[in-house]
C-alpha cells in the first residue's frame, strides 16, 4: 500500500487519508488525489444513475418543480460578499 508519510502527531502507522485513496481505488477502481495508476478508472467517465424518493402523500413532483420555480422567480439576482482588512463583510459589485 503506497501511503503518504505519517506525519508526527499521528498515532497510525500510516496516514488515513492515504489508505482512503487505496480503498477507493481497491473497492471502486479509481483515486481522487494522488497519481493514478495505468488501470484505474478516470471517475470523471463514471455514469451514475440517479432517483428520487417521494412521500405517498405528498405533492407530485411536477407540483414540486413548479414550486421551486415559482420560489426562484420570487428571488432577485445572486449577491456575493466580501471581507475587507478588517474582518468586516461588504456587498461585492457586480461587474
Amino acid at each position: 500500500m503506497s501511503c503518504r508519510p505519517r506525519p508526527a502527531r499521528v498515532a497510525l502507522p500510516f496516514h488515513p487519508l492515504g489508505l482512503g485513496e487505496e480503498a477507493l481505488r481497491f473497492f471502486f477502481g479509481f483515486v481522487l488525489e494522488g497519481v493514478p495508476g495505468p488501470e484505474d478508472v478516470d471517475p470523471y467517465e463514471v455514469v451514475l444513475q440517479g432517483f428520487r424518493l417521494t412521500g405517498p402523500g405528498g405533492p407530485a413532483p411536477e407540483e414540486e418543480e413548479a414550486a421551486m420555480r415559482a420560489a426562484i422567480s420570487r428571488m432577485g439576482p445572486p449577491r456575493t460578499f466580501t471581507y475587507g482588512p478588517d474582518g468586516t463583510m461588504a456587498e461585492a459589485e457586480r461587474s
